[in-house]
């Protein structure tokens, strides 16, 4: 009974956010950064850090600002916690804020501090949204996939959400986490352009 308990603890902790960012840890690091195929903007921090409680503002509106774009993660990581990780990315200071584009190396982000900073940078080099209204980013998959959801009523895309965020929380294949992840990220885009028709 005892290794169940753990064993739900640690598979929750693998989809943990804060509010809008999303919580990295050493569990899902490689899956939600280098694995996903999307871009990520990550803020390396100490609770007890005053520059960090001074930027959480900003970032977390940056984190609510693209919480529904399919190809950018805005995270955080606690170094106090997280020691590996910071490690591995080479964080001695806080706050060390760093990003990978489509899963590649990580990069030094060095701009301003501020809520306009972030979405600026944000939007020039990190995202490629796929939305309803703007497919010229979506792949072919995509494509096909919200011109089924749209035929669907609100209801339907709905449950099929709801679908998506169950079987998240289940042991997913590395291939298929990435398309089940495009797939929940544009479901509210899809609820909100029927919402808008």
């Amino acid at each position: 009974m005892l290794s169940k308990l753990f064993a739900a603890a640690a598979l929750s902790a693998t989809f943990v956010s804060a509010g809008d960012v999303t919580v990295l840890t050493s569990a899902n690091f490689e899956s939600e950064v280098k694995e996903s195929g999307k871009s990520s903007f990550i803020k390396f921090f100490a609770p007890w850090c005053g520059h960090c409680k001074a930027m959480a503002p900003a970032w977390n509106q940056l984190g609510t600002k693209f919480k529904d774009d399919t190809s950018v993660i805005i995270g955080d990581v606690d170094c106090t916690v997280e020691t590996e990780v910071c490690n591995k990315f080479g964080v001695r200071g806080y706050p060390t804020i760093k990003y990978f584009k489509e899963g590649g190396e990580a990069q030094d982000y060095n701009g301003g501090r501020s809520i306009d900073d972030f979405v600026k940078f944000t939007e020039d080099t990190l995202s490629a949204p796929c939305t309803p209204a703007k497919q010229d980013k979506c792949s072919d998959k995509q494509k096909a996939y919200i011109e089924k959801m749209l035929a669907k009523d609100e209801a339907d895309i709905k449950k099929e959400l709801d679908r998506l965020t169950k079987m998240g929380a289940a042991k997913v294949a590395k291939d298929k986490a990435e398309w089940l992840g495009q797939r929940k990220a544009l479901l509210p885009a899809i609820l909100s352009h029927k919402e808008e028709l």
